[in-house]
């Protein structure tokens, strides 16, 4: 089977902030990544919706990322995977099913109403009647440019937080707890 090379973009805010949501605390915050670090996880998304684990194949970005992440505001760990809003993960949900209704048309029910759409003159007849699946056209919110930033000076990096928050707040990337002002 040949492999897929799937593209799918998540809006960011005015300040290229991509939003997130801690699976436990259920809270939303916003990280600023760079590009090739929202793509690989648009694509690592893509694959934990459409595939099971296989063997690592030495060609992942993973080995230059940690696997877990914290939540700024309970610090607990997840998972890269588990990061998504649920928006996000609603939309990803409708890109993947477009992309499966898409195979599953072209490599089964266009040949077969080819092949079968017409009664044959001979002793046996076979007729496909099948419809084409539908596609459903993803859609998500463009981003607010909500939230207020918060640099992490342990990694260098920059979080956006909810404004109200007044407790201390944890890196992302490695977990280091930081008072806030």
């Amino acid at each position: 089977m040949s492999e897929i090379e799937l593209s799918i973009s998540f809006p960011l805010d005015n300040d290229k902030f991509f939003r997130r949501q801690c699976s436990l605390c259920r809270r939303d915050f916003k990280v600023l990544l760079e590009e090739y670090e929202i793509e690989d996880i648009t694509k690592k998304g893509i694959e934990s919706f459409m595939l099971e684990r296989k063997e690592e194949d030495g060609n992942d970005l993973e080995e230059d990322q940690p696997k877990e992440y914290y939540c700024p505001y309970c610090g607990q760990s997840s998972p890269h995977d588990k990061w998504w809003t649920d928006e996000q993960s609603a939309y990803l949900g409708v890109y993947i099913e477009n992309v499966m209704k898409n195979l599953i048309n072209e490599n089964l029910i266009r040949p077969l109403k080819r092949n079968f759409g017409r009664p044959s003159s001979g002793p046996i007849s076979i007729r496909f009647e099948g419809k084409e699946l539908k596609q459903e056209e993803p859609w998500i919110s463009p981003e607010e440019n909500d939230m207020e930033g918060f640099d992490l000076p342990c990694c260098g990096r920059e979080l956006k937080i909810r404004e109200s928050w007044k407790d201390k707040v944890y890196c992302y990337f490695c977990g280091f707890p930081h008072k806030k002002d």
